[in-house]
């Protein structure tokens, strides 16, 4: 927390700093919120009632809503000079939907299918302040400086991740359903609130917007123009290309993870709270290891790195029953995802302009869910026909075919993200997570 305080103190880049600070604060109590209940969602529809694929479907169906909005709502965040206002409002009303999913258990009739809808429509919200606040933090901080900044803010943000799902796994374990759930959720809305506030303190600089991001610009034309660019167009092709492939081998996966825990396995809540916990405190050391590694090496090469581990990881992860080797895979899984999150953050900056950094995010986001909505539909038919076993290697292939396009994007010479702390100096005052890689 000294670091933290440190950074308000007034210098030459007291708005940056000011803004890191409040940024990582809010980031804090955010996280503590989704890491209550994000990590039991697959457990929480098991226990209303639901089937493999309803569980499926609490991924696809968000993920097909995301890939209608993402675009219309980055055209709705360029039009707005401030993107502040847009991020408080939009991120409120998405955490307020906690609320509606706590009294979920006492409704008569059809709970699977209320949970499933309440999340659909927590996702259109989320949209729409998740490319507002993606695109203010660009705003915010220096390009050169993001892979740094933002690896420390993931490691404090980490610490209360880790936090939160120890609390949400004594929690279910120690009191009955349905109270033990309609409790986490109304836990989470509060954390939630909190960082509303928080993040309401966060200064959004003064930039003058280009006059032709400002006019209401179609949707085919704003894609074009981000695609048809002569300097970034094609990298950022080629990285979407991957990302696609890489989040359908994720999608592929989605319901997999629970049904191999709780049914196969017959884990408690309180394991695969640990599981998480364990994959958190990694994901720590992890942010902070690879932020160095993408400012000295660049973004691309954390990501193949990164993504080499991730598409072996379904196999070696049926290797054994065993609790230790399972909490062994835990570990190595929060380490590569907290680069392979930072880095897909920075690379989407890197590969698109400024002023077209919210449609940028749209496109992306678009991509990996639609990813995400067709997937689980393929992965829930593999299971129902071969098993769950099966099923993790056809997703750890979809996985590794990632890094095909991937090898092409490693070739360009470009920047993505070098060291730049000699400007202000950050050491002297001091993104789909799927808890699994």
């Amino acid at each position: 927390m000294r670091k933290l305080k440190s950074l308000l103190e007034p210098t030459v880049n007291g708005e940056v700093k000011h803004n890191f600070a409040y940024g990582t604060l809010e980031g804090m109590v955010s996280n503590m919120a989704f890491s209550l209940v994000n990590p039991f969602f697959g457990v929480y529809a098991i226990a209303l009632g639901a089937s493999s694929l309803m569980v499926g479907l609490l991924t696809a169906i968000p993920a097909l809503v995301n890939t209608i909005v993402f675009i219309p709502a980055a055209g709705f965040v360029e039009k707005r000079e401030s993107r502040l206002p847009t991020v408080l409002f939009w991120a409120g009303l998405h955490r307020s939907l906690y609320l509606v999913l706590a009294c979920i258990p006492f409704m008569p009739v059809a709970k699977p299918v209320f949970l499933v809808g309440i999340v659909t429509l927590m996702s259109v919200p989320g949209a729409i302040s998740g490319v507002a606040w993606t695109a203010m933090m660009g705003d915010m901080f220096p390009a050169e400086d993001r892979g740094e900044i933002f690896g420390l803010r993931n490691m404090f943000v980490g610490v209360t991740g880790i936090l939160g799902t120890m609390v949400a796994g004594r929690l279910l374990d120690g009191v009955p359903f349905p109270g033990n759930f309609s409790l986490l959720f109304l836990i989470a809305a509060g954390f939630g609130g909190w960082g509303i506030v928080l993040l309401s303190r966060m200064r959004e600089p003064l930039i003058e917007r280009s006059v032709h991001v400002r006019q209401r610009a179609q949707l085919i034309s704003r894609m074009k123009s981000l695609l048809d660019d002569e300097e970034l167009g094609s990298k950022f092709k080629v990285f979407c290309a991957s990302a696609f492939l890489l989040w359908f081998g994720f999608g592929f996966l989605a319901a997999m993870w629970t049904i191999y825990h709780v049914e196969v396995l017959n884990l408690s809540n309180t394991v695969i709270a640990g599981f998480s916990v364990l994959s958190g405190i990694t994901t720590v050391v992890g942010s902070r290891y690879f932020g160095k590694m993408a400012s000295s090496r660049g973004n691309v090469r954390v990501l193949f790195a990164c993504m080499i581990v991730v598409g072996m990881f379904p196999i070696l992860y049926t290797l054994s029953p065993s609790i230790m080797f399972l909490n062994i895979m835990q570990l190595v899984s929060g380490f590569v995802l907290g680069g392979l999150n930072l880095a897909v953050f920075n690379l989407v900056f890197a590969y698109s302009k400024p002023e077209r950094s919210p449609s940028a995010t749209a496109v992306f986001n678009m991509l990996i869910n639609l990813a995400s909505f067709i997937a689980p539909f393929l992965g829930d038919a593999c299971y129902k026909m071969f098993g769950v076993y099966v099923t993790f290697y056809v997703g750890a292939g979809f996985r590794i075919l990632a890094l095909i396009p991937l090898v092409r994007l490693a070739g360009f010479s470009d920047f993505t993200g070098r060291r730049g702390m000699n400007r202000f100096d950050f050491r002297k005052v001091g993104y789909q997570k799927e808890g699994r890689a």
